[in-house]
């Protein structure tokens, strides 16, 4: 069995693990003491204060211009082709309705990267469901769709987010992170931006003023030692802009993808992966 203890007496201490220290409370088979130690650390955080969202998704296009091994057939595709949608605005409003309830406390929003939406088809989007649901928090957008904006304006990132502020933008999913690892990242996501693309959109998004979520894709072809890179960077960044609002651990669902042949995430690993 390999010996944790040490690691535990750090928490207890609250000091900072280092990548070291997390790959070995990946590989440990002592579940109940890597669990009694996160809960160490969420009670010191938050106490016994529990919170959480009620939101809605809406997925206003799956048509995407880039090709990624993850979302091959899963949900993704190419302009043209069949199964692609893109809704209308009015459509997208529909839908809000119908999922609207008193208890709703978010829209999140998120699509492909589709060529044949303008710009303004989001700020448009934004400033459409704020008139419509005032009281209803607006998370919209990836850093992986920012990046997109750029490119189909040919305008700063600066002026991009400070333009969707002003349409009703409240905070940023944290989808597209995906695993940062230079090694994996390629194999799974070879035409999305890097991981340190990635990065600097958050940081541009949080100088803003505008948090963010963060997440992780874990259970595909990644190492511990990838997955607790991929926590250190974020770590990092949090500790430059504390932009962060929620970080959330995603497991891979190798079905309808290019590694469809990889056997799904146990339990365990899901567990170990929260608390580590």
């Amino acid at each position: 069995m390999r010996d944790i203890q040490h690691i535990v007496d750090k928490v207890h201490r609250g000091e900072r693990l280092t990548l070291e220290d997390g790959v070995a409370l990946y590989r440990t088979p002592d579940l109940l003491s890597l669990g009694r130690a996160a809960n160490l650390q969420r009670e010191r955080l938050n106490g016994h204060r529990t919170y959480f969202n009620v939101n809605r998704h809406i997925n206003y296009t799956n048509v995407c211009a880039i090709d990624c091994q993850l979302c091959q057939g899963a949900y993704a595709r190419k302009p043209g082709e069949e199964g692609g949608y893109a809704m209308k605005l009015e459509e997208v409003f529909r839908f809000a309705e119908q999922e609207y309830s008193e208890s709703l406390t978010e829209f999140h929003i998120v699509g492909g990267l589709n060529p044949d939406l303008p710009f303004s088809y989001y700020t448009d989007l934004l400033e459409g469901l704020r008139q419509r649901f005032p009281q209803v928090h607006l998370k919209a957008f990836t850093m992986v769709e920012l990046d997109f904006f750029v490119k189909i304006t040919k305008r700063p990132l600066e002026a991009i987010i400070e333009r969707l502020r002003e349409a009703g933008l409240g905070s940023c999913p944290g989808g597209g992170a995906e695993i940062f690892a230079e090694r994996a990242r390629p194999l799974i996501a070879g035409h999305k931006i890097s991981g340190k693309r990635w990065l600097e959109v958050a940081r541009t998004v949080h100088k803003a003023g505008i948090r963010s979520n963060a997440t992780m894709l874990y259970g595909h072809i990644e190492t511990y030692e990838e997955r607790v890179d991929h926590l250190i960077r974020l770590r990092e960044l949090q500790d430059e802009t504390g932009g962060f609002q929620c970080f959330i651990p995603l497991a891979f669902h190798p079905e309808n993808t290019f590694y469809a042949n990889l056997p799904t995430t146990t339990g365990i690993d899901d567990l170990k992966t929260i608390a580590v």
